[in-house]
C-alpha cells in the first residue's frame, strides 16, 4: 500500500466510526445539552465536519471553506461553525436539525475524496500553514492530523450519546 492509499484509510475509517456513532440518533439526542462544560453533539458535529472543511479547503489548499462557498451558515442555521478558541456559546445554545448538517458532511467529503484522488506523493512532505499549530508541519502531517481529530471528536460524540443511555461506539 502507498501512502496515499494509507492515508485515505485512515480518514475514511474515521469517517466510519463517525457514522456509526451518529446511526440511529434522534435530533433531541444530537441538539441535548449535557451538563458541565461539555460540549453537545451538534457542537462537537458540526466542528469535526467543518474542520474537515477547513483543513482540506483552507490549509491544504489555500481555498475558501465549502462553509462560505455553499452557504451553509444559512443552510443550517449557524453564523459560523465552533473551532479551535472560538465562541461555541451560540451552537451550544440553540436546536439545529441533523438534516442540513448530514448534507454539509456529503459536500466536505467529498471534496476530501476529490483532494487526495488527485494528491501527488511528492506533496505530502511540502510544507503546509497551520495557524496556531506549535510547530511546522508538512501535507502529510496534516492529513494526519485530520483523521485523528475526526476519530477523537467520534469519541466525544460517543461519550455524549452514551452519557443519555445510548449506544454511542458500535463496539
Amino acid at each position: 500500500m502507498d501512502v496515499i492509499a494509507s492515508l485515505q484509510n485512515q480518514i475514511v475509517h474515521a469517517h466510519r466510526l463517525v457514522d456509526a456513532t451518529m446511526e440511529g440518533i434522534t435530533d433531541d439526542q444530537f441538539s441535548w445539552m449535557p451538563p458541565g462544560t461539555v460540549n453537545p453533539i451538534q457542537a462537537a458535529f458540526i466542528h469535526t465536519v467543518a474542520g474537515e472543511d477547513f483543513f482540506i479547503q483552507g490549509i491544504l489548499q489555500g481555498k475558501s471553506r465549502l462553509w462560505e462557498t455553499q452557504c451553509w451558515g444559512a443552510k443550517i442555521g449557524l453564523e459560523q461553525p465552533p473551532g479551535r478558541g472560538g465562541d461555541w456559546a451560540a451552537v451550544k445554545n440553540c436546536a439545529l436539525s441533523l438534516g442540513p448538517m448530514l448534507e454539509y458532511q456529503t459536500e466536505v467529503r467529498a471534496a476530501t475524496d476529490s483532494y487526495l484522488a488527485a494528491l501527488d506523493p511528492a506533496e505530502l512532505g511540502k510544507p503546509a500553514n497551520f495557524p496556531g499549530y506549535p510547530r511546522p508541519v508538512t501535507v502529510g502531517d496534516v492529513l494526519v492530523i485530520l483523521a485523528g481529530h475526526i476519530a477523537f471528536h467520534a469519541g466525544e460524540i460517543s461519550a455524549v450519546k452514551g452519557v443519555q443511555g445510548a449506544k454511542g461506539l458500535p463496539y
